[in-house]
């Protein structure tokens, strides 16, 4: 049996589970954003460039593997 950890079986996701991680992750993104904001205010513009980054370094991984 293969191991479910194994980077091929999040491939191997219903489009609809691959929805709902990706909604639950912004929702739970969304109530830590409001719930710190007080906390984080001077680091916004910051933590929006580095998620920008991520996202942008992420993405083009995904499309490099999948060409």
């Amino acid at each position: 049996m293969r191991n479910p950890t194994h980077r091929g079986a999040l491939r191997s996701a219903t489009f609809l589970e691959w929805e709902a991680s990706l909604f639950g992750a912004c929702f739970i993104a969304f109530g830590l954003g409001a719930l710190l904001a007080d906390a984080v205010q001077g680091l916004v513009i910051p933590l929006i460039l580095v998620g920008i980054v991520i996202h942008g370094w992420g993405m083009y991984r995904i499309h490099r593997r999948n060409r």
